[in-house]
């Protein structure tokens, strides 16, 4: 059992019960709020106003905390005090004191609210107020005379009120959860489409005003290097000229992301692509102690398995990224592991090392351009940006996940349609 938003009146707070029928009838009344749409007031259907009658007619808990927070003038209708429950109950949940210092429910609250329970059971809804006050008291102070002559009066018809057929409140709420998640996908994609213009107009922007100045700066140095006697000022000079290149990649790489090639697609041999993304990094990686290991899937019967239709100069532009990303999160001493797996309906390149692994944070925005989380050398500049391009650009997908000893990078391509 939980509790209902605090019933105020100066600093004295009261708590009250919410049961299985205020929590449907107030699940209603949300719904109801939510498909209403933003700027515009709720309007009680009819099926929603009987559910709601039902429930204030049926627990005293609830009816006594609708009609204390009413803040209009008495007497009044009980259709008025469901129209205007309807409208302000979302409001009275989502306050930010609604439930501040809400107090525990002990066994012996509870066995108070069950013997309350009983008794208004005896009384007819219209003489409810009239001991409200026992409620009240159960988990707040003393209420005071002076506030009980200021209660409402609300009017309560003889009828019994007809009870009206309606839909489940389950399936309305997953109707609405499943409007929530489209509206939340609809924006996701356009939210991605926006951030790929506005990285192409800045990729365009800095290729136009920066690449200019950074050719001026290469030529006159290499200019200055060609008379240049002094040896430290040759090294220097070549340093001003490989940060310049360093700068134009960095500008490539932007431009890439933007606005890639077309791709060249050609039969490929994945095995063959790890191979040589291995053998190209084998001589930094024995400097820094780390071991590569290649394995293919031992279901595969035969090397066509792992053949696929991709630009293969891309892909294996990708696979490094993956694992430079590896190698700079070891540093030393250490293993990369690369393999290959076939489910059935794509091709899986999983890149896994032994570094320390990655936040959820940082695999949230690893691959976003320039991430600055940079968690033991992940992350860096684009790489692995390219790398989720190159992915898509063939209708895969990469992700990153936490290993036994490290992270898992794994690149998934599609298979070539059979014919």
């Amino acid at each position: 059992m939980g509790l209902l938003p605090c019933l105020r009146r100066g600093s004295d707070r009261w708590w009250l019960p919410q049961t299985e029928r205020s929590t449907d009838a107030i699940g209603h009344l949300l719904l109801m709020d939510l498909r209403s749409g933003t700027g515009s007031k709720p309007s009680v259907d009819g099926a929603t106003r009987d559910r709601v009658c039902r429930a204030l007619l049926s627990d005293p808990a609830y009816f006594i905390f609708t009609v204390l927070g009413h803040p209009g003038q008495s007497p009044f209708g009980l259709d008025d005090l469901v129209t205007w429950h309807s409208k302000n109950i979302t409001g009275q949940i989502a306050s930010g004191d609604a439930f501040l210092g809400a107090p525990t429910i002990t066994p012996i609250i509870e066995q108070r609210w069950r013997k309350l329970t009983d008794h208004f059971r005896t009384l007819p809804p219209a003489k409810w107020m009239e001991d409200a006050s026992l409620w009240l008291e159960v988990t707040g102070p003393k209420v005071s005379n002076t506030w009980r002559e200021q209660w409402p009066i609300v009017q309560i018809p003889d009828e019994p009120v007809a009870i009206v057929a309606d839909h489940s409140m389950l399936q309305e709420l997953a109707r609405s959860v499943q409007r929530q998640k489209s509206l939340e996908s609809a924006f996701d994609s356009r939210l991605h489409k926006n951030k790929l213009a506005a990285i192409k107009q800045l990729a365009y922007g800095l290729s136009h005003e920066i690449n200019n100045p950074l050719a001026n700066i290469s030529t006159r140095a290499e200019q200055l290097q060609r008379g240049e006697t002094d040896l430290n000022r040759t090294a220097t000079l070549q340093r001003i000229i490989d940060q310049v290149y360093r700068a134009h990649e960095m500008i490539a790489d932007l431009m890439f992301y933007a606005n890639p090639p077309t791709l060249e697609r050609q039969p490929c041999e994945i095995g063959d692509l790890l191979d040589k993304v291995a053998e190209s990094f084998q001589e930094e990686a024995d400097r820094q102690a780390i071991k590569f290991q290649i394995s293919t899937d031992p279901d595969a019967a035969s090397g066509q398995e792992q053949t696929i239709l991709a630009d293969a100069t891309m892909l294996m532009e990708a696979i490094r990224a993956l694992v430079r990303n590896a190698m700079d999160a070891i540093g030393c001493q250490g293993a990369i592991s690369l393999s290959i797996q076939n489910d059935g309906d794509g091709i899986r390149i999983l890149v896994a090392d032994s570094g320390p692994g990655l936040s959820e944070h940082a695999r949230t925005y690893a691959f976003d351009p320039y991430f600055s989380g940079r968690e033991a050398g992940r992350g860096l500049g684009l790489g692995l940006c390219r790398a989720y391009r190159i992915a898509k650009l063939h209708e895969g997908d990469i992700s990153l996940s936490s290993g036994p000893p490290g992270c898992v990078a794994t690149l998934t391509l599609p298979l070539p349609p059979t014919t």
